[in-house]
């Protein structure tokens, strides 16, 4: 008489083990959404949104719908990079007859944290704000340091034009080994120079002073270097943040062609021993 109770039995464990499991991946994982746009309000249709090992593997990635929608749910923790590429207009892989004027390069994030279910709007056009890293001096000013590499399509297109050669980026170079630099080290300047770089800092979406911006030399190798910046910026003063990091955003634009462009950078604010 209880035979027929079994087949019951063991659905109904087969369905508290796919509710567990699911309620552990749910438990385990953020939803990120948002929305891929230009300057202009335009959506980005059938952009790659992608998560990132320190290896730049892809960890997880969305594409955007037509009105430049994205929703995803990713795994909690930190990733090394966070970025947006609409691969049709990207130099690398751009369909055959599209305009100079109408490639796009990258959106990039750094450090994302992904610790909480967020939207994230996303913009981005011709300049590339690459390499962002963010700190403050112990023992020096009220200030962030911000190092950035800015990297201008239309001097890169220009540049690649003259030396007949093809820039990559976003590779792993943890195995090389950086030799003595040369004297004759020659100079791939594809970001403005400083009186023709417009910066703006936002810190936890508050818009802060850029103090100074310093041009500095980013070694590629021995022979070859690269324009890069040193920004310094003042403190928030109206500290609303209860997120446990703080959230940066670096506006970049080139004045004299009108490339422009966003990047992000996730710090984890500072804990003291009390």
């Amino acid at each position: 008489m209880k035979t027929p109770f079994i087949p019951k039995l063991i659905l109904l464990f087969i369905l508290f083990f796919l509710y567990s499991a699911g309620y552990a991946q749910q438990r385990d994982s953020v939803t990120i959404r948002g929305q891929v746009t230009d300057y202009n309000g335009q959506p980005i249709d059938s952009c790659s949104i992608f998560w990132q090992s320190p290896s730049f593997d892809d960890i997880k990635q969305a594409i955007t719908d037509k009105n430049g929608y994205y929703t995803t749910r990713i795994p909690k923790g930190k990733y090394q990079s966070m970025g947006a590429i609409n691969m049709s207009t990207y130099p690398h892989t751009v369909k055959p007859g599209l305009a100079e004027k109408d490639q796009r390069l990258e959106f990039w994030a750094w450090n994302f944290i992904a610790d909480r279910d967020t939207t994230l709007n996303i913009r981005y056009h011709r300049m590339e704000v690459y390499g962002l890293r963010i700190f403050h001096i112990p023992g020096g000013m009220p200030t962030y340091q911000i190092y950035v590499r800015p990297m201008s399509l239309t001097r890169t297109l220009q540049w690649q034009k003259e030396e007949k050669s093809s820039l990559v980026h976003a590779q792993d170079l943890s195995k090389i080994e950086q030799t003595g630099l040369s004297k004759q080290a020659k100079g791939v300047l594809l970001a403005p120079s400083a009186d023709k770089l417009k910066a703006i800092v936002w810190i936890d979406g508050e818009e802060v002073p850029v103090l100074m911006k310093q041009e500095i030399k980013e070694y590629f190798d021995a022979t070859e270097y690269g324009n890069a910046y040193l920004l310094t910026v003042d403190m928030p003063r109206h500290q609303k943040n209860i997120l446990p990091y703080r959230i940066f955003k670096v506006e970049l634009t080139d004045l004299e062609n009108g490339d422009r462009g966003e990047g992000l950078y996730y710090m984890e604010k500072e804990n003291y021993i009390k």
